[in-house]
């Protein structure tokens, strides 16, 4: 498995010199590494049209393991994080926030043993995933492409477009009018159409004009962009297409003109 190969390689090398000592006995990054990925498995929650797997891990250990984790904690934190977005990405997987890696001390667990308990846990105050976008500045009009429908009075361009955003339900939640192209969308506040998701990556997708079409173009996002449910790395858009980004879903709409 491609994911276990870079988790035992990343890891390997984290412990590389200095920290070889660290680690020469007791509980090994690597296992902590290859069970927070089974958990990820084993603990996966499907629902009507999305996987969500873990994202909040606690590991248990003993006193002598953690003293040792402790002097790399941070280290070790960043690369088991790491690790969770990756196979999220390769599995197709979702996140419902950021991974969270905590190593707890238990005083009743020996030397090497250890365990691994799996949770799914939202971003504190995240909430829903929710849509904003930049409005137009009056001293620079290019500065922004996308316009928030009712939030100016500016008339849709002839073969301009719509992209209308859903809640969990699929019911229309808001509605953002594309005038200009390129449009970026991302988690960024300097994206065109910023979208309030941990599963959205900083700058995940861009709407782009060929002549007469809409196309969504993926920038090597973390969980992948969506048309129709299916994979896209670039996609020719026609009406009532559905772009997935992240656990955001958007409905792709054209005016005619």
């Amino acid at each position: 498995m491609g994911v276990v190969k870079s988790i035992e390689q990343r890891l390997e090398g984290l412990v590389e010199g200095f920290f070889t000592k660290v680690f020469r006995s007791g509980l090994q990054p690597v296992e902590v590494g290859r069970r927070i990925l089974r958990e990820m498995g084993e603990n996966k929650t499907v629902s009507v049209s999305r996987v969500y797997a873990p994202n909040d891990f606690r590991v248990h250990m003993g006193p002598d393991d953690h003293s040792r984790f402790a002097q790399m904690q941070a280290g070790l934190e960043r690369e088991f994080s790491e690790l969770v977005i990756q196979a999220a990405k390769e599995n197709r997987w979702n996140l419902m926030g950021m991974p969270r890696i905590a190593f707890v001390e238990d005083q009743e667990m020996k030397k090497g043993e250890y365990r691994v308990e799996a949770s799914l846990a939202a971003d504190a105050g995240a909430g829903a995933p929710s849509v904003s976008t930049r409005q137009p500045q009056s001293d620079d009009p290019s500065a922004t492409r996308a316009i928030s429908v009712g939030g100016g009075d500016a008339p849709p361009a002839v073969g301009a477009a719509e992209l209308v955003v859903l809640d969990e339900r699929g019911r229309e939640r808001d509605r953002v009018r594309v005038t200009r192209a390129p449009v970026t969308i991302g988690r960024l506040s300097t994206n065109d159409v910023v979208l309030s998701d941990a599963n959205v990556s900083r700058r995940h997708a861009e709407l782009r004009r060929n002549g007469g079409k809409w196309i969504v173009a993926d920038l090597d996002s973390t969980n992948g962009t969506t048309v129709n449910g299916k994979l896209a790395k670039e996609h020719e858009l026609k009406s009532g297409d559905r772009i997935g980004l992240g656990t955001t879903e958007l409905v792709f709409e054209t005016k005619a003109g």
